[in-house]
């Protein structure tokens, strides 16, 4: 279990960040330099030496301060095409890397964030936390009624120190021209995931979303979602009963495929529900936000990073994946403009690149029978194409509208390619694409 401490505050946390800063500054302005008294293949060899160091020295730096700079961190690696390999690569540790504060500390913060001692509160805690994150962490508990219940508990610090962690990091990345994109996009994403990460941190609105899906999906039973005990929760704790149930990613080939595939549709069923009727999305596909029962049952966990999808976003999404079935490729391109994936005065894009790319990304859609995830090789077809959107960059750009609804669609992707489970993607998605 690691360090017997919480994740560093206030100025060891700015120096931390600045000191990190000037170092990729130092660094990349001296490689600048050298590149004057190299060849190309040697000037590839030492950026790609540099690059890695600087992916290196982010994770280390970005796990140890937790917080806003690490969830940003886990989420780049989950958005790895802006980013070069050797740095998207050191930063997938952040995924799992998340030392717990020890109980002494859990002490403390509780009795902060309830006015009382935790024993008054909880006639039991588990010392020992059920799941650490990037932001809290999570103790199984037992209320004095005898409920089992889930204390997830923020850490000391991390709110206040939200703003300054993500300036300090957008400069290190601008620093070493890590990012791929321009200096408006960028900023524009980082306050997309500022303004994201500010709601995260308050779990009384947690509170209030995870409420609002229980209400919706009340309907489905086979939908399971945790009730929040309002009276132990406030904005740094949330307590909330327990729902167990198994990890999704203990789901593989050698279970059984009927209960893989349920769950599959279960998954896919849920985004398409919560995007296009309930206007709200799961923003985090972290696989361990997810559990399954024998019963074929899906449970969900972790409401903080839910995203509000306007109307005008979800129509333009509907507009393009119609105009892409259709071969309708300047509908296409028109839809991309809407939703800010294409620079705005970059040249015309010709049909034949979005024609491969449709039958890429929408094959699963032009077929009638269950796509059958097992045999999927999307991923792999994306990732042979990838270096060429790599030289594409000046037509096409990360939209922050998007940002979030692309990340839970490719997060989902890769659950569904793990439980290898077959699913009706066209049977389901095509009512609403009717709409």
């Amino acid at each position: 279990m690691a360090r017997e401490q919480g994740p560093p505050s206030g100025r060891r946390r700015f120096f931390r960040l600045a000191g990190l800063t000037a170092s990729m500054a130092g660094r990349y302005a001296g490689h600048a330099i050298a590149n004057r008294f190299r060849d190309e293949h040697a000037r590839q060899t030492a950026r790609e030496a540099l690059d890695s160091r600087a992916g290196e020295d982010l994770a280390a730096t970005l796990g140890e301060l937790k917080g806003a700079v690490m969830k940003l961190g886990q989420f780049a690696s989950q958005t790895a095409e802006f980013l070069p390999a050797s740095i998207a690569e050191p930063l997938k540790t952040l995924q799992k890397q998340a030392p717990p504060m020890p109980y002494s500390m859990v002490r403390v913060q509780l009795r902060l964030a309830l006015g009382r001692e935790p024993e008054e509160a909880f006639a039991w805690i588990d010392p020992e936390p059920y799941a650490a994150a990037s932001i809290g962490q999570v103790h199984r508990g037992r209320l004095h009624d005898g409920r089992e219940v889930v204390i997830k508990l923020q850490y000391p610090g991390i709110a206040s120190s939200c703003d300054s962690d993500l300036a300090q990091l957008k400069r290190a990345l601008k620093a070493g021209r890590l990012i791929r994109v321009s200096a408006e996009v960028l900023d524009a994403l980082f306050e997309e995931v500022r303004a994201r990460l500010h709601e995260e941190l308050d779990y009384v609105q947690e509170a209030a979303q995870m409420q609002r899906f229980r209400d919706f999906f009340a309907d489905d039973e086979r939908i399971v979602i945790p009730a929040v005990v309002p009276e132990l929760s406030g904005t740094e704790v949330l307590t909330m009963a327990l729902e167990t149930g198994d990890e999704l990613q203990a789901l593989g080939p050698d279970y059984d495929r009927t209960l893989r595939s349920a769950l599959s549709l279960r998954l896919f069923r849920f985004m398409c529900r919560s995007l296009f009727e309930l206007g709200l999305i799961h923003a985090d596909p972290n696989p361990g936000n997810f559990a399954y029962r024998p019963d074929g049952r899906l449970v969900i966990y972790d409401f903080g990073c839910i995203k509000a999808v306007a109307p005008e976003t979800v129509a333009a999404y509907r507009r393009l994946i119609r105009a892409a079935l259709a071969h309708d490729w300047a509908g296409v391109d028109a839809a991309l403009h809407e939703l800010g994936a294409r620079v705005p005065g970059s040249p015309a894009i010709e049909d034949a690149f979005y024609a491969e790319w449709k039958a890429v990304l929408l094959a699963p859609l032009e077929q009638d029978e269950p796509f059958d995830f097992a045999s999927s090789r999307i991923h792999r077809r994306v990732m042979a194409k990838s270096p060429e959107m790599l030289q594409r960059l000046h037509q096409f750009q990360p939209p922050a509208r998007t940002l979030y609804l692309d990340r839970m669609i490719g997060g989902h992707y890769w659950t569904l390619v793990h439980l290898a489970g077959e699913v009706d993607l066209r049977g389901e998605l095509e009512p609403y694409l009717l709409q």
